[in-house]
């Protein structure tokens, strides 16, 4: 098996270091920069990655007064997520590195002796960036900063020292281009979607071009420049080796908290930027997985997955029927029908996830943008639970202008049904959504405030009718609040504030939902008929 980190092109091109600037060690590998380091070594190119993923980090990096990190750890105590049920499978696959992080990116730079660092991140990841790039910055190599954030908050990401480019929008043909041109030792400023900084501190802006034809990209992608320790992730408590597999490019929905409706805008009113890949095409990639890196779970990438046509959806069924390997994916209740979720767990579905934000119904419609009845939501998520698929509610707390009371309709939709998981994470504001604008404008936060904590516990909004302090308390407890009787919700309150209490109904809480020796035995039972041992 491949386990090498850089790929070497068998032509002579340019040399382009990844820097991927992750914290959370449970993340899947992102698609996208095994797409672009793919398209580039088609190209002639020689690509490398310097991934942080296993790094322990002494700092945190995080907004002023804010305490508290997107870790791992965090996302369990807040009973987010199913612990692992071995805990000695989380230490040998997730374990991290004390070594420096700075250092090894010195040697890789002077190793791989990159023409470029293309940096690819979140808003959440910009500031690990910047330290990264400023502590390795008298080794001369010139940056690019791409991805959502650098979309979406261009102005603040290039007024930094540190940054000397960024990519708005899609980086396919922009990176193609620089690597072209920094391979004929030509000049690159006129690469589409990209802006330049010179030494002066002027800035070339370049114009955006159409999104890509996601049906012309690479089907095998360079998935195996991360290695194969990145090919392990936890799910429902067991620890898989997947990989991802992309679908969908966008979203069909408008939500106020999400970036995919700019995604449209950015490219013009005109231009949609959802694009479906063909199901021969995610055929030949999740054939790949299987036979080049013996992959035993796929993780769908898709916004939506159901925005297909009914005709898509049957071709996609018709297709998996014959792979059948399990698999996750997320989707919107509103995309549920009795045929589909037969379909799919007839194939190999697992697990699934679905969106639903908030519980009042007005508050969903007016200020999340998600219209939608709650009676349809239980209809559907109810379909689910008949089948016995294990799902995962996505809830947020904390949105603008939302009070605890309104974040009690929330808790108490979700005692409608029987999920699996009941996920609470704080409203984040991230830089090119509606809802950020809006917060900017009501005075809950300065425009240049980088939300650099995702899911974190403590809201970044300063609001006069909820206090972060409140917002963070309920979040801790949210998911007792929906599975324990509501003749214990006084004793869940008193845990908002008592540690020792909450510990001790944590442990309950977990033991109830997640350690039943007789669930661990059903569920085991049903992957054993499925043929997975």
């Amino acid at each position: 098996m491949k386990t090498e980190n850089i790929t070497v092109s068998t032509k002579t091109g340019a040399r382009i270091l990844f820097l991927y600037p992750n914290e959370r060690g449970m993340s899947t590998v992102p698609a996208a920069i095994a797409i672009l380091s793919q398209i580039l070594k088609d190209a002639g190119h020689t690509t490398g990655l310097f991934d942080t993923t296993f790094y322990k980090f002494d700092d945190e990096l995080t907004p002023e007064g804010f305490k508290g990190a997107n870790t791992d750890a965090t996302m369990t105590k807040s009973l987010n997520y199913r612990p692992v049920e071995n805990q000695d499978d989380e230490e040998l696959y997730f374990k991290k590195t004390t070594k420096s992080a700075v250092e090894d990116l010195s040697d890789k730079i002077h190793d791989f002796k990159p023409d470029l660092i293309a940096v690819s991140c979140t808003e959440t990841t910009f500031s690990r960036a910047l330290t990264l790039i400023r502590e390795t910055r008298t080794l001369g190599v010139p940056n690019i900063f791409g991805g959502v954030f650098p979309t979406f908050a261009p102005d603040l990401v290039i007024k930094h020292e540190e940054v000397d480019a960024l990519c708005i929008g899609e980086g396919e043909n922009a990176l193609t281009e620089i690597a072209s041109a920094l391979a004929n030792d030509e000049s690159y400023l006129h690469s589409s979607n990209c802006w330049f900084k010179d030494n002066m501190g002027n800035i070339t802006k370049n114009p955006i071009t159409k999104p890509v034809n996601v049906n012309e990209l690479p089907a095998i992608t360079d998935i195996g420049i991360f290695g194969e320790k990145r090919f392990y992730r936890p799910m429902g408590g067991r620890i898989r080796r997947l990989l991802p597999v992309e679908t969908h490019r966008g979203c069909p929905y408008t939500c106020s908290f999400c970036n995919s409706p700019a995604q449209n805008l950015l490219y013009g009113g005109g231009t949609s930027f959802l694009r479906k890949k063909s199901i021969s095409m995610v055929q030949q990639e999740i054939e790949n997985h299987i036979e080049e890196w013996q992959v035993e779970y796929i993780y769908f990438w898709a916004d939506t997955f159901l925005a297909w046509s009914n005709e898509e959806f049957d071709e996609f069924c018709d297709m998996y029927q014959s792979i059948k390997l399990p698999f996750w994916c997320q989707t919107r209740t509103e995309t549920v029908t009795q045929y589909k979720l037969e379909r799919l767990k007839e194939i190999g579905l697992d697990r699934i996830s679905f969106g639903m934000e908030h519980g009042n119904e007005a508050f969903r419609r007016d200020v999340v943008k998600r219209a939608y009845s709650n009676a349809d939501a239980i209809k559907s998520l109810q379909i689910v639970s008949d089948l016995d698929i294990p799902f995962a509610v996505n809830n947020i707390i904390g949105f603008p202008d939302e009070t605890r009371e309104l974040a009690f309709d929330t808790v108490n939709l979700n005692r409608e049904f029987n999920s699996d998981t009941v996920l609470a994470s704080i409203y984040m504001p991230f830089h090119g959504t509606e809802l950020r604008a809006y917060a900017e404008k009501q005075g809950y936060i300065e425009h240049d405030v980088i939300a650099s904590v995702g899911n974190s516990d403590e809201s970044l909004l300063t609001m006069p009718q909820w206090s972060k302090q409140d917002i963070s308390r309920l979040r801790s407890v949210f998911a007792m609040y929906v599975k324990f009787p509501k003749d214990r919700w006084p004793e869940i309150e008193a845990a908002e504030t008592d540690s020792a209490l909450y510990e001790k109904l944590s442990e309950e809480y977990i033991q109830m939902n997640w350690n039943n020796p007789k669930a661990r035995i059903e569920e085991s039972l049903k992957e054993a008929a499925k043929g997975i041992f």
